[in-house]
């Protein structure tokens, strides 16, 4: 919810199912409280 992004996207971006936009990442570290480097460090 503080996201404002639907679970069911969510889950599917967990899932791997699912890619997320630069602005939907964006959107999950500040829910997250993280910076959005933080979020895909690793991610190739």
């Amino acid at each position: 919810e503080r996201a404002d992004l639907d679970r069911t996207y969510i889950s599917d971006i967990e899932r791997g199912t699912r890619n997320p936009g630069i602005k939907n990442v964006i959107r999950l570290a500040r829910a997250l409280g993280i910076p959005t480097a933080k979020l895909v460090e690793g991610v190739d």
